[in-house]
């Protein structure tokens, strides 16, 4: 085949001179050559191919490029350095028949480019006829939601269970990529039933009404154990929980307890309840004296009722949202100095009125 430096010589002297349609010419001939050879040549001359065409398409122009990556990506042994040039192309028009199709592109490749590249390409590695579960993460991370349901759709695509996790999130208000997942067969019943729990209601009657036989039945079955599991929660939850009557039948410590138990689930309404029943104050009182004194009513009424800090930081961070370290701090030094004297008076002031100001509360401080 003779040596590429001396070829690179005498096209480098063509390019320099000819017009768009020589080059591209050049190009056609050296591609036709190299593709009428190609199941018989070996490496090195495979190599002197590469050494021709990559310094050829630093000097075409897109149209011919396009041409020519078209015809490289179905070659099992086409030119490296060539068709990664290609490959990393910004023209989608160049650089996408060989994302989708070449095999001469590593995985460790593509997902650089599905790393760094635009929607376009992501739809063109979507696309590969096998994508290994590194690359549909980057994929489902990355892409829209037309690569999402390309890449979904793509039967030779392998999903991580938490890449499948993150592909129902998103058919939870997706009719199509709903309907595309639930076509897979790979798909394990946990992921499959979390799609159900998260669906809108459009989604899970469209995914009925377009689920063939065997898949209905299971989505109607899967649908009645999620339905079954959230009447027994909301049971439990009323099993569990007090009503105002029931809190003022607990001693002193019990109630204690339950304004700890209520905080820290972030339960507010219970919360104010149990703190009313401790405090034997009505609980429209105690929703008054939370708007009206705001975190300084909260501290004074949980020091009248003998709460320590701990079950406090609860409380004032379920009713008065006090949760950032320099107001928590703030909150706790106000605490600690506030006297018991001073609480007491404040209650039994609030006890002797039907409704307490903000001014009011301001002056009993």
């Amino acid at each position: 085949m003779g040596s590429a430096p001396s070829l690179i010589a005498e096209l480098e002297e063509t390019l320099s001179n000819g017009s768009s349609a020589q080059r591209a010419d050049i190009l056609r001939r050296v591609s036709d050559l190299f593709l009428a050879g190609a199941d018989n040549y070996t490496e090195d001359h495979v190599s002197v191919f590469d050494d021709v065409m990559s310094h050829l398409v630093l000097k075409i122009e897109r149209k011919a490029l396009v041409r020519l990556a078209k015809r490289l990506a179905p070659v099992a042994n086409a030119p490296v350095r060539t068709v990664h040039r290609l490959a990393e192309d910004d023209d989608i028009k160049i650089s996408g028949p060989l994302i989708e199709r070449s095999k001469i592109l590593s995985d460790d490749f593509l997902v650089q480019l599905a790393q760094t590249k635009g929607q376009a390409h992501l739809a063109a590695i979507a696309g590969r006829e096998q994508l290994p579960e590194r690359l549909t993460e980057v994929l489902v991370d990355r892409g829209d939601s037309s690569v999402t349901l390309k890449v979904t759709g793509n039967k030779g695509a392998r999903f991580s269970r938490p890449t499948f996790m993150k592909v129902m999130d998103k058919a939870s208000d997706d009719v199509r990529l709903a309907e595309t997942v639930i076509g897979r067969t790979d798909v394990p019943p946990d992921v499959f039933e979390h799609l159900l729990r998260k669906a809108t209601e459009v989604v899970k009657t469209r995914l009925l009404k377009s689920a063939d036989g065997d898949m209905r039945v299971q989505i109607t079955r899967t649908l009645a154990e999620i339905a079954t599991e959230v009447a027994r929660e909301r049971a439990q939850v009323d099993k569990d929980s007090y009503s105002p009557s029931a809190l003022l039948q607990l001693d002193t410590a019990k109630l204690k307890a339950k304004v700890a138990e209520f905080a820290k689930a972030g339960r507010q309404n219970d919360t104010i309840e149990a703190l009313a029943a401790l405090s034997k104050l009505p609980v429209e009182t105690v929703r008054n004296l939370m708007r009206a004194g705001a975190t300084e009513g909260i501290l004074i009424l949980c020091k009248s009722v003998g709460l320590g800090w701990p079950d406090v930081r609860c409380v004032i961070a379920t009713l008065g949202g006090v949760e950032e370290d320099g107001a928590v701090k703030e909150a706790f030094e106000r605490f600690v100095t506030l006297s018991n004297d001073t609480s007491a008076r404040v209650i039994r002031f609030v006890k002797s009125c039907k409704a307490v100001s903000k001014a009011d509360f301001q002056r009993m401080l």
